[in-house]
């Protein structure tokens, strides 16, 4: 366990640092390098996913209340959107731990690997939805949160890479957009973990070192070291071009989408 606390705490400076250097979630770096971990350690293949997503979103709640924070220290965070969204959010999250809970680990694996692969694709190529509508009213507002919910639990992130193009897409300025997606990633990650701590409670076979779904060595290890890189990575990434930096880490994602899909 100590062992995996440790590879966590190197790791979480890595995940920081990529999360503020290049605007992407860390959910998305955190998923995979937990499931290879774990499978590393010789854990039950059959909880494997599902471990590496709760875990992801329990150390999302600590990363976004100083991103949250912060956000709103700058008046971009368009509360009264978030207060539509945070219902169905909730909903959305809660059922998709349930969701997940019940898909095979194996499933699982081919979903987040088909999501890194288009993300992968999708920032190689640049591409960016285009403003060209308003933002629905407050009913089919709150459906699409619970979309975002959802989908954000069942792999694992905190919601900004499915929230910001959304916003984006519905003539949302960029950085309200992204302060929203740091606000919304909050109740995704709190109702998600939630939600997998106790439907966890019926799973059988899962690692050592596992409080229900979630692996605390992992879940500290991570946690007390990204809170902080990340802020790094948002210094470094006023002094550095990160137009190379995105299309390596573009290509890093579809190669491990692709493995992950090849199983």
């Amino acid at each position: 366990m100590f062992e995996i606390f440790l590879y966590c705490a190197v790791f979480g400076i890595i995940s920081g640092v990529i999360s503020g250097l290049i605007g992407v979630g860390g959910g998305i770096v955190i998923v995979p390098f937990l499931a290879w971990l774990f499978t590393r350690h010789g854990m039950p293949a059959d909880s494997i996913m599902q471990t590496a997503i709760a875990t992801s979103l329990a150390t999302i709640i600590i990363t976004s209340l100083s991103a949250v924070l912060a956000q709103h220290r700058r008046g971009a965070v368009k509360w009264d959107l978030v207060k539509v969204l945070t219902p169905g959010i909730a909903l959305g999250a809660w059922f998709g731990a349930d969701l997940a809970h019940f898909l095979s680990s194996e499933l699982l694996a081919t979903i987040f690997g088909a999501f890194l692969l288009l993300n992968g694709l999708r920032m190689m190529l640049d591409l960016k939805p285009k403003p060209h509508r308003q933002l629905p009213s407050s009913v089919p507002l709150g459906i699409t949160g619970t979309i975002i919910g959802a989908l954000s639990t069942l792999i694992g992130i905190g919601g900004g890479t499915i929230t910001v193009p959304y916003m984006i897409w519905h003539n949302v300025p960029v950085k309200n957009a992204i302060a929203l997606g740091s606000a919304c990633g909050l109740p995704i990650a709190v109702f998600g973990a939630l939600s997998f701590i106790i439907i966890g409670t019926q799973a059988e076979n899962l690692p050592v070192g596992n409080f229900s779904y979630i692996n605390l060595p992992a879940f500290v290890g991570i946690s007390i070291t990204s809170i902080f890189s990340a802020t790094l990575g948002v210094h470094l990434s006023h002094r550095l071009s990160t137009t190379v930096l995105k299309k390596v880490f573009s290509v890093i994602l579809v190669v491990v989408g692709i493995k992950m899909l090849a199983g």
